[in-house]
C-alpha cells in the first residue's frame, strides 16, 4: 500500500518537488496505462502549471525587492547630498572647500528621483564615475561611506531589475489558474492515482509486480512526511518558549 500524508500541509514549492517526483516514480513503472496514463499526463501539466504559478510568486517577492532598493538609493543620494549641504551652511567649516566641489559635482549630475528607473541607474553609476578621482576629498568630509553605500544600493538595484525583467519574459503569456486551484486538481489526480494502485496491489497477481513502485512511493511519501512532523514541532517547540 502507498502511505499517504498530508500532501495538503506542503508549501507551494514542496508540493511542486513532490509532485514532480511522483510524476517521475509513476512514469518510471506507468502502471495500468489504459486506464492511468491520462491521469498521469494531467498530474505532470499540474506540476508544469505549479511551476509557472511559482515563478509569478517569485517575481512577485522580486519586484518588492525591487522597489525597496530603488528606495534605498533615493535615501542615499539625498543623505549625501543632504550631508553636504549642511556643511556648506557654514563658510567657516574646515570641510567646506571640499565639499563645495563634491557638491557641484552632485549638481551637475541631477536630481536622480526625477529619472526613470533605468536612467536613474545609469545617472548614478556616472556619477560614481565623476566622484572616483576626489576619494581624498570625500574621505576628508567623512562622506566616502556614504557614496560607498550609494553605489552598492545602485548596483542591487540593477541586478535586481535584470532579474525582475527575466522572470517578466518567462511568464509573459501565463495566465492560468491560481496556485490553490492548481494544487486542489493535483491532489485529487494524485489520490485517484494512488488510491487505483492500492487496489491493485491488494490482487494476489500483482502484489509483486507493484512492490518495487510502492516502495519508492513509500520512501518519497516518508521524506515529505518527515519534514512536515519536523516543522510542527519546531512550531510546537517556539510556541512553548514565547508562553
Amino acid at each position: 500500500m502507498i502511505n499517504k500524508f498530508k500532501i495538503c500541509d506542503l508549501r507551494n514549492a514542496e508540493h511542486y518537488l513532490f509532485l514532480c517526483s511522483a510524476c517521475d516514480i509513476f512514469d518510471k513503472y506507468g502502471i495500468d496505462p489504459d486506464n492511468l496514463g491520462t491521469l498521469y499526463v494531467e498530474l505532470r501539466e499540474c506540476a508544469a502549471e505549479q511551476k509557472t504559478s511559482l515563478t509569478v510568486e517569485e517575481k512577485n517577492k522580486k519586484v518588492s525587492e525591487k522597489n525597496e532598493a530603488d528606495n534605498r538609493r533615493d535615501k542615499l543620494h539625498s543623505k549625501l547630498f543632504n550631508y553636504l549641504k549642511s556643511i556648506l551652511c557654514d563658510e567657516d567649516d574646515p570641510r567646506f572647500d571640499d565639499a563645495q566641489t563634491v557638491m557641484q559635482i552632485m549638481k551637475k549630475a541631477g536630481n536622480p528621483t526625477s529619472l526613470a528607473e533605468n536612467a536613474e541607474s545609469a545617472m548614478l553609476e556616472a556619477l560614481g564615475s565623476s566622484l572616483e578621482p576626489l576619494k581624498s576629498k570625500l574621505a576628508a568630509i567623512n562622506a566616502q561611506e556614504i557614496l560607498d553605500a550609494l553605489m552598492e544600493a545602485n548596483n542591487r538595484f540593477i541586478a535586481l531589475e535584470k532579474e525582475c525583467r527575466e522572470f517578466a519574459a518567462a511568464v509573459k503569456s501565463a495566465k492560468g489558474r491560481s496556485m490553490g486551484e492548481i494544487r486542489k486538481h493535483a491532489d485529487a489526480l494524485y489520490r485517484t492515482i494512488i488510491n487505483a494502485i492500492n487496489g491493485y496491489s491488494q490482487l494476489p497477481a500483482k502484489r509483486n509486480d507493484y512492490r518495487e513502485m510502492i516502495d519508492e512511493m513509500n520512501v518519497l511519501a516518508a521524506k515529505y512526511d518527515h519534514l512536515l512532523m519536523t516543522r510542527k514541532s519546531a512550531a510546537a517547540k517556539a510556541r512553548e518558549i514565547e508562553n
